[in-house]
């Protein structure tokens, strides 16, 4: 079950996600919160991609 500061930090990687650069950092740090010990960011990765598909965003293009 998800909690409120589960769901504040999702939400906070959502917007910044959508913020010009700031993509990397936000698939970075949604990895390293899923690792942490208390276990209380479990899936954030993945809901923070969810969330995103929800509204339509796509990250941009890497240069080849």
């Amino acid at each position: 079950m998800q909690g409120k500061h589960f769901k504040e930090t999702r939400d906070h990687l959502v917007r910044l996600a959508m913020t010009p650069g700031w993509w990397d950092y936000v698939k970075a740090r949604a990895r390293e919160l899923e690792k942490h010990e208390s276990r209380l960011y479990l899936h954030i990765e993945r809901d923070v991609a969810q969330q995103l598909q929800q509204l339509g965003w796509r990250p941009p293009k890497q240069p080849k």
